[in-house]
């Protein structure tokens, strides 16, 4: 090469290099502080409506697109025709308004009174000079990260709903992070509680200046441009194609996305009359089809879809309305648990005193012990504990998830009642190779684990644990703990209070006073206290005396007199049978032993039960009575019996008190210890 030559070459390039400077002089770069977003690259609080932050509450995240400036992204040139006074106190510039910060938060509190904060969050997408060396993947981790650590510190914040409003390159940003947190056991929680995504021309396909931009970039890497942010992003890219079938795996089936896409072309040149103009991201590109899925079009550009200057902008009205309706419409609920195998009697009483008492010291809690909530019901067997602990639970099913009852009869039957539970709460199966203790059952400790992680963000939990008579197996390392829950122990021992760790109040469940006594006849007479006539008033209360007003006494009592036609011939009639049976009981050695409501009890039962002899005496209800006795527990379906004389032994049952209705057969104690003597001795 002569010297011409390469003076010529020399020449050449160095007019290259200035035309090149002169082309690319006045692209910013963020290592100058002049020129760099004075934005804070984080999730910045944009507004809130003041009221209480609460755990129900909405987290509204605004995600800009690529190489954006956050100080401008969401900023439009006021409109002031249109402007009210509020438009014009919100903002310095009197000729820019930032909608986002300036008027969404006055406007969602008035349409919905919902607790919402509202958040930009700002991230590094630039990529023409200076760039940061980052990617998609990197993007969407970051913004996790953020959500993790600024604003779900707390298990109260973990637990409220996110919506995401994500424009441009932002929606994919938004969709990567979704996908990694469901991946994630530290972000699970985001994903999990994401309840709307609005994207605003989101190129779910890529959009058409995806090739030029990447040809930019790599002409720009001199300056330190990032050609990684461009990478895929050309119309029907594969990778965007592969991506978004990622996100849709991963979607919750009550997502409720809205995409939003330009009506009108982005101006890329005019001279004179001649303009240049393209779509940055097409309909077919800004839109998908898909459950919960809703595809609406703004009249504005790619570049018009963020910004508005108004309230009274017809594209701000749109965006405004869909995020009123998903605030608006009810979260996404938990499943109600509710694996109580009982219901009360369709004759119980209400005890007001007792229920007050026990609403009142389920209120006191407990700072320091096992389970913040907890009352033993004591008393005598059959004064209505187990009764008085379903009235509650039932009162209380909309405040408690979930609740949960325990027959702890004996280990068998709490080992049965911890399976049901593990299956009411979707818990797995741990199948043991041999039969464990009851204290160390791998169902029984994962249920106790269940509760005993639930968390403040979790709703609280009650367990009722009934029968608690036999504590010599151990039951007491049995006992639900936690921070969010709350326990009743029904026990005929007043020491029962001893079950719970710490300090557990207790409620002494007494008979029933008289006024309570006659009320529970009177109902199985269909009577009302105002309307019964006195004689039958006079002779509910010498029936409720004689049976020293324990209330399942009176239950039964009512059982076999409510079967009469004529209320005071019935009246009378028991408590001639009834002293009679007493009598002839009494004479018994079986009898000798019992303790003076065990006796009462027997009585009601021998009584009724030689009516049900002269009455059914062809149906063999001793026969029947005595297969019942045999049943481990105080439940058995009567689905056992469908094919065998369904109608006889319902007739049989549910008139005489032994079935409440509801395709169970209630064993009572006393049955079970009749039948089991009359079976071996005679006895009745």
């Amino acid at each position: 090469m002569d010297l011409t030559t390469a003076a010529y070459l020399v020449i050449f390039l160095l007019s290259i290099a200035f035309l090149y400077d002169q082309a690319t002089k006045r692209i910013p770069s963020r290592l100058d502080s002049n020129q760099a977003p004075k934005s804070r690259f984080e999730l910045v609080l944009a507004g809130a409506n003041g009221l209480p932050t609460r755990k129900d509450g909405f987290d509204i995240i605004f995600v800009h697109g690529l190489g954006s400036n956050p100080d401008t992204t969401w900023r439009a040139t006021k409109l002031v025709a249109t402007v009210d006074t509020r438009e014009e106190a919100a903002t310095d510039n009197a000729q820019f308004v930032n909608w986002v910060s300036d008027f969404l938060p006055i406007d969602i509190l008035e349409a919905t009174n919902t607790d919402v904060r509202i958040f930009f969050y700002n991230y590094d997408s630039y990529w023409k000079r200076d760039a940061v060396y980052t990617r998609l993947a990197n993007l969407g981790n970051e913004l996790l990260e953020h959500i993790n650590e600024g604003i779900r510190m707390s298990e109260m914040e973990r637990s409220r709903n996110l919506i995401f409003v994500a424009h441009s390159f932002g929606g994919l940003v938004v969709k990567r992070a979704l996908v990694q947190a469901q991946m994630s056991r530290d972000f699970g929680h985001i994903a999990e509680h994401t309840k709307s995504i609005l994207f605003l021309g989101t190129p779910h396909r890529g959009t058409s200046f995806g090739s030029w931009g990447w040809l930019a970039a790599q002409a720009l890497q001199p300056l330190g441009s990032n050609p990684l942010l461009l990478a895929n992003l050309e119309y029907d890219s594969i990778s965007l194609h592969d991506f978004h079938k990622e996100f849709m795996a991963i979607a919750q089936d009550d997502l409720c996305v809205f995409n939003f896409f330009e009506k009108r072309p982005t101006r890329l040149l005019r001279l004179w009359f001649i303009q240049w103009q393209q779509f940055c991201v097409r309909e077919q590109s800004a839109t998908y089809e898909g459950q919960n899925v809703r595809n609406i079009g703004l009249s504005v550009d790619h570049y018009g879809l963020n910004k508005f200057g108004s309230r009274q902008d017809v594209s701000y009205k749109t965006i405004l309305a869909k995020l009123v309706e998903v605030t608006k419409s009810p979260t996404r609920s938990d499943k109600r648990h509710y694996a109580v195998p009982l219901e009360t009697v369709h004759t119980y009483t209400e005890r007001a005193k007792l229920s007050a008492e026990l609403e009142q010291k389920l209120q006191t809690r407990h700072e320091k012990a096992s389970i913040s909530y907890a009352v033993a019901l004591h008393g005598l067997g059959g004064a209505g504990k187990s009764q008085l602990a379903l009235a509650y639970a039932e009162k209380h099913k909309d405040r408690y998830n979930p609740i949960l009852w325990i027959d702890a009869t004996d280990e068998e039957a709490v080992r049965s009642s911890f399976k049901r539970c593990a299956a009411e709460l979707g818990l797995p199966e741990e199948r043991a190779e041999k039969q464990e203790s009851v204290l160390t059952d791998g169902v029984v400790q994962a249920v106790l684990r269940w509760l005993r992680d639930r968390t403040e963000a979790d709703n609280e939990w009650l367990v009722i644990v009934d029968n608690a008579d036999d504590v010599s197996w151990g039951i007491q390392k049995i006992m639900p703990k936690g921070n969010q829950g709350s326990v009743i122990v029904t026990s005929r021992d007043n020491r029962s209070v001893r079950l719970v760790p710490g300090t557990c109040e207790s409620v002494h469940v007494d008979v029933m006073s008289p006024v309570e006594g006659v009320a529970l006849l009177l109902k199985h007479l269909q009577l009302k206290t105002e309307s019964a006539l006195e004689e039958i008033q006079r002779n509910c209360d010498k029936i409720a005396q004689r049976l020293g007003y324990l209330a399942l006494a009176i239950d039964l009592a009512g059982a076999y007199i409510g079967n009469d036609s004529t209320p005071k011939h019935a009246l009378s009639q028991y408590l001639a049978d009834y002293d009679r049976h007493r009598d002839e009981l009494l004479q018994m050695d079986g009898f000798q032993g019992l303790l003076p409501t065990e006796k009462t009890v027997w009585t009601v039962w021998d009584t009724t039960l030689q009516k049900i002899r002269r009455k059914y005496s062809r149906l063999q209800p001793d026969l029947l009575l005595t297969f019942l006795a045999q049943f481990k527990g105080s439940i058995v379906q009567d689905e056992s019996f469908r094919l065998a004389c369904l109608g006889n032994f319902c007739h049989l049952t549910r008139a005489n008190g032994i079935v409440s209705g509801t395709g169970r057969v209630a064993v009572y104690w006393s049955v079970t210890a009749y039948y089991s003597e009359w079976r071996g001795s005679g006895l009745g």
